[in-house]
């Protein structure tokens, strides 16, 4: 029998994908560009978008609070710090789209 390799799933926290949310439901912003420059599949964004207007809007019970493993190489990216700084280069975009 076959062993199956158990996948990893990105895991967002409640703060990115509000902001998220905010960002695609700007008026002059299509939702499916927000979710480009993020990195996440527009369905994705979509479903926040239907959570967050349901109230439902909430973290991954199984998302473990992020800490810095000492083994990490210093050279190696933080992979939450890069998806922020992914929302941050989208907000700055989609504000100079708005002008």
């Amino acid at each position: 029998m076959g062993h199956t390799k158990k996948r990893n799933y990105d895991r967002y926290t409640q703060a990115y994908k509000l902001q998220a949310v905010k960002l695609a439901n700007h008026p002059d912003v299509m939702s499916k560009d927000v979710a480009e420059s993020l990195g996440i599949h527009p369905v994705m964004l979509y479903r926040w978008q239907m959570e967050y207007r349901n109230g439902e809007l909430r973290e991954n019970k199984a998302m473990k609070t992020t800490k810095s493993s000492p083994k990490r190489r210093p050279d190696r990216a933080d992979p939450a710090q890069k998806k922020d700084d992914q929302l941050k280069v989208a907000q700055k975009r989609i504000q100079q789209l708005e002008k």
